[in-house]
């Protein structure tokens, strides 16, 4: 019995062998080529509108793709808050691996060239009303003292933030983040102990939903503490939601329904508090959509 067990587990492991090098001659012939690449990109480029949304499948050719079509990878795009808003999606796939971003919708076209596979993906997307990322410097940034009767401390611009006066990690501004290991363009607001960070935009106009997305930025950071944050939504005064967003929680994207107030211009507020401060880089990025 004893070698029957041996002979059986010499067996597969040679067979493992086996596999894995024919896997490694086979493989190279697989992979696609610089003629692939620059076939399909030319083939987008041909078809491609101002806002369509290309991504790679595997995400791990995403430096492949960009290699040869990364001009039309704007930051904005690049890192968007997800890939609701986008009408029309083009992938580059390989291997038959699918890009979430292209799961949802009619394929329109597919094209093999070598290689890859090039499928344009179509369907009904929300229209932004109003970006929050992108119109920051219309927002109004306070610090405000615990409980009611807490001191209210505006904080002007200064340079490339909006910097709230006595405390130095005290700002708000735009800047691509990195959020579970993913680079996202965002609202970086670290929050302060015993106060509340106020960003308030005076006039945005509402669509049928309100997008926030938040997230902890830097992957270091989140290794050097645990503490949570708490970010509470106020439109024209009225608490919509509150989210808490931990270590764990990585891009976390939330929807409230503003339908009511479609077309309307509200003042909407974004409340950041945190019992545990300590190395907490928030990131904050919202679109009001249609």
């Amino acid at each position: 019995m004893t070698t029957r067990a041996g002979l059986a587990a010499l067996a597969a492991v040679s067979l493992l062998a086996i596999v894995e090098a024919a896997s490694a001659i086979v493989a190279p012939h697989r992979a696609p080529t610089d003629a692939d690449w620059r076939a399909a990109a030319q083939a987008i480029r041909s078809g491609f509108r101002a806002g369509d949304l290309v991504v790679a499948a595997p995400a791990w050719a995403d430096s492949i793709l960009r290699v040869h079509l990364g001009d039309l990878i704007p930051v904005e795009v690049a890192g968007r808050l997800d890939d609701e808003r986008f009408a029309r999606v083009w992938e580059v796939s390989q291997r038959g691996a699918r890009a979430e971003a292209a799961t949802r919708g009619t394929v329109a076209e597919e094209r093999r060239f070598g290689a890859l596979t090039v499928r344009r993906v179509e369907r009904p997307a929300p229209a932004v009303t109003y970006d929050f990322v992108a119109r920051w410097t219309e927002a109004r940034v306070s610090r405000r003292g615990a409980g009611g009767g807490g001191v209210v401390v505006d904080c002007p611009f200064a340079g490339d933030r909006i910097q709230c006066p006595d405390v130095n990690f005290n700002f708000v501004r735009r800047q691509i983040v990195e959020v579970d290991n993913r680079l996202r363009l965002a609202l970086l607001a670290q929050p302060v102990g015993q106060a509340t960070v106020v960003i308030e935009y005076p006039t945005a106009r509402l669509g049928r939903s309100l997008v926030v997305a938040t997230g902890l930025h830097n992957t270091w950071m989140r290794k050097e503490a645990a503490g949570k944050v708490d970010l509470r939504v106020v439109v024209d005064g009225v608490a919509e939601a509150t989210f808490t967003t931990g270590n764990d929680d990585g891009w976390a994207v939330h929807r409230i329904d503003t339908s009511a107030r479609a077309g309307q211009v509200a003042a909407v507020r974004f409340e950041i508090t945190s019992p545990a401060p300590y190395a907490r880089h928030f990131a904050l990025a919202a679109e009001a959509r249609e």
